[in-house]
């Protein structure tokens, strides 16, 4: 086999002096993101002064769902009535920014300026004042972390409700009908946030009396008769520490390995968790300071490698630095851990920072399957996507090497 490097005497340098018939087997470009959109919510109720914006998880594949709050007065927000005494009504909005988005001009992730107009398939969930009310979409119908009537013993009970499309509600689970979680959390425990892994529902749940965290696995399914059910099978209180009460604000499901046997966590700052499925309880497999405390993380499902984003919104340029830290070779995923000193620089994305709130220029990270891409959001909702066929043979780019900036024209 022969490597041939990019340059006008690659033949050369590869001994290839005489006429040969050459076969590519495999072609690598350097790692980098491109801009494929700005999604700009603005025109359905979203602004940066009274909402985030956050991703939201689905079932489907090659799905990005952002959610934001929004308010008006009047009978829905595209009839809303300006200045109006009725009520004021909040409800969270949802959009997959991949189907409103204009068809692709190159590829399956180069599109045109992204807009939400008025007519995109919205998903709203009125009566719900924040995205975290809402644990993830099913078939595009929003999975509901609700408070329900209980019996005089337990009084309110958490629930799990599936809003139709039509404003139906189906109850999928109660608390204090569940007799296993009953008699082991003793009906405390708070619905947080909610992640698919093909027929797998993950629930990651909070349980009020010491702010500890449970994680949940169940399966939502559709029936024959078009009811559904949630039951979970399994479950682990994280006792270690491993999800804190501090920490959670930044917590995100990052997926599972290929085989299945883990899932991986965002618990914050960089620190990145594993939960086998056979146990589901967590542990440390990156900390915050082996991570340099970076604001996002993204996740490679087909290698397990780890991509870190450093956010540099105080410097001038970059704003942004993506270091990769390989998974160890031969190393079952439930048993990895992320070392240090593997962590490579393999780019410098131009994200733009965001002008208010935090300031930052990363506001979220996803995989996408269909792709085999990192999405990333920048501060200012520009989407971008990074081949990871590129990333994850990028060599290391050296820290004053300006050249992996991502300002350069499009090829």
């Amino acid at each position: 086999d022969v490597v041939l490097e990019p340059s006008p005497d690659s033949l050369e340098v590869a001994g290839l002096t005489q006429d040969v018939a050459l076969q590519v087997v495999a072609c690598a470009n350097r790692a980098r993101f491109r801009r494929i959109g700005t999604a700009c919510p603005g025109s359905q109720g979203y602004h940066m002064h009274d909402t985030s914006i956050r991703r939201m998880h689905a079932n489907e594949l090659g799905k990005f769902f952002m959610a934001w709050t929004r308010g008006f007065r009047g009978d829905s927000y595209d009839s809303r009535i300006r200045g109006s005494s009725r009520p004021y009504v909040q409800e969270v909005a949802i959009v997959d920014v991949a189907q409103t988005t204009p068809e692709p001009v190159e590829g399956p992730w180069i599109r045109d300026h992204i807009d939400v107009p008025s007519s995109s398939p919205l998903v709203n969930v009125p009566g719900h004042i924040g995205w975290w009310s809402v644990l993830g979409l099913f078939d595009y119908c929003p999975v509901l972390a609700e408070t329900a009537s209980g019996t005089a013993e337990f009084g309110e009970t958490a629930s799990i409700v599936l809003r139709g499309s039509d404003g139906s509600s189906e109850t999928l689970w109660r608390q204090d009908e569940d007799a296993q979680l009953l008699e082991a959390f003793g009906g405390k425990l708070c619905r947080t946030q909610g992640f698919f892994s093909k027929e797998r529902f993950f629930v990651l749940a909070c349980l009020q009396a010491d702010m500890s965290y449970v994680l949940l696995e169940g399966v939502l399914q559709r029936h024959d008769d078009s009811s559904h059910s949630l039951n979970f099978n399994k479950w682990a209180r994280q006792d270690d520490g491993v999800i804190t009460c501090e920490s959670f604000a930044g917590v995100e499901f990052l997926g599972t390995d290929l085989a299945e046997t883990a899932v991986f966590m965002h618990v914050g700052n960089g620190a990145v968790a594993i939960f086998p499925l056979n146990t589901l309880k967590g542990r440390l497999c990156l900390s915050e300071e082996d991570s340099g405390r970076c604001s996002s993380v993204g996740y490679d499902p087909l290698t397990a490698g780890i991509y870190l984003f450093l956010d540099l919104f105080s410097q001038c340029e970059p704003p942004c630095k993506v270091y990769r830290i390989r998974a160890p070779e031969c190393v079952a995923a439930v048993d990895l851990n992320y070392d240090r000193s593997s962590m490579q620089l393999i780019c410098k994305p131009n994200f733009e920072v965001e002008r208010y709130g935090e300031h930052a220029c990363v506001l979220g990270v996803a995989y996408d399957f269909l792709t085999d891409c990192l999405i990333a959001l920048d501060g200012e909702h520009g989407f971008w996507s990074l081949p990871l066929k590129d990333a994850r043979s990028q060599e290391a780019t050296e820290e004053g090497d300006d050249t992996h900036l991502e300002d350069l024209p499009e090829d």
